[in-house]
């Protein structure tokens, strides 16, 4: 059993500004709690290394780790997390914009048996102080769709304050190398692995000193990659439905009815398994062709509908994972 340890990785380039207050914020926040800081760098010559050379008391338990993978916060992000020794390991920024107050929250949520937790701005009590209006916009956007469509429990998909379970990392292979697409990454393979995605709510603040090395344009392919991955198999389900409803509508009072009990097995359905699959798309074809012939044909024609479409619940059912405690 992994003896329970904090790991807090600090993915940094040139935050000489802020590192400092940033490494005392986090020994504030962490008093009394068994924890390492592991600090991951790219080359020799990054200014946070002298910054944190110049400071009067170091906190216990900082390692620094240099990123050898490629010159990509995914890449020091990876390298931190492969060399953490914790049970829980949090991802958080050096430029002071995600609140250390919230990381024993986070941990907490992991030790009671959560593999991912998002620091999420866009739940209810969660907010966002500042940040350019466009990576804004696409955050949120991508967050609530994933959450609304594909059922990703989290409002948050992409943010990188995130907390993972030993069981998350030692499970799932990342293999972002592209900015901070390894959030989002990680929340979309933990939820098709069956793994348990949660969250809490963080108020997050533009950086206030420094440069942001965030570039919205030159790393939205690498997002959007995992935003379709996520996306795919929902928006085929969903696009069905939305062609059985119209079917329904344009027949009239008879077959509404189709649409409503399609909708409860879809819901049920994902609510069992956790998220949707292809699979899930045999319930709305089911009750499109009937609807195309002509209607069920009677009593014993509505039940063996109803049966046929019902399948995708059956193997819901059997692919249902149950939430599984760290301590086991």
């Amino acid at each position: 059993m992994t003896l329970p340890l904090l790991s807090i990785v600090i993915p940094v380039r040139n935050e000489h500004e802020s590192i400092a207050r940033c490494l005392d914020g986090l020994d504030e926040a962490l008093r009394g709690v068994s924890h390492e800081i592991l600090v991951c760098y790219d080359s020799d010559d990054d200014s946070t290394l002298q910054a944190i050379d110049a400071m009067a008391r170091r906190p216990p338990g900082l390692r620094l780790v240099q990123n050898r993978l490629g010159p990509s916060p995914s890449f020091a992000i990876r390298a931190g997390l492969s060399a953490a020794r914790g049970d829980v390991v949090v991802v958080t920024m050096a430029d002071l914009s995600d609140p250390p107050e919230a990381i024993s929250r986070m941990a907490d949520k992991i030790r009671s048996g959560a593999d991912v937790v998002s620091g999420s701005r866009y739940m209810a009590g969660g907010h966002q102080v500042g940040g350019p209006a466009l990576k804004t916009f696409l955050s949120r956007a991508a967050g609530l769709s994933l959450c609304a469509i594909a059922g990703v429990p989290t409002h948050d998909a992409t943010t990188s304050f995130r907390a993972f379970s030993r069981r998350f990392l030692d499970e799932i292979k990342l293999e972002s190398d592209t900015g901070f697409s390894f959030a989002l990454e990680a929340t979309v393979k933990a939820h098709r692995h069956g793994l348990v995605v949660d969250e809490v709510p963080v108020t997050w603040c533009e950086r206030s000193a420094g440069t942001s090395n965030f570039r919205v344009a030159r790393w939205l392919g690498a997002y959007l990659r995992w935003y379709a991955m996520a996306m795919a198999e929902p928006l085929l389900v969903w696009g069905l439905w939305i062609v059985l409803a119209w079917q329904a509508t344009s027949l009239g009072l008879n077959a509404v009815g189709a649409p409503v009990i399609c909708l409860a097995l879809i819901l049920a359905s994902r609510s069992i398994r956790g998220r949707m699959t292809a699979f899930d798309a045999a319930i709305p074809a089911v009750w499109l062709a009937i609807l195309l012939r002509g209607g069920p044909g009677g009593i014993l024609g509505f039940v063996l509908v109803l049966a046929a479409s019902a399948l995708p619940l059956a193997d819901a059912w059997r692919a249902r994972r149950p939430r599984r405690r760290m301590a086991e």
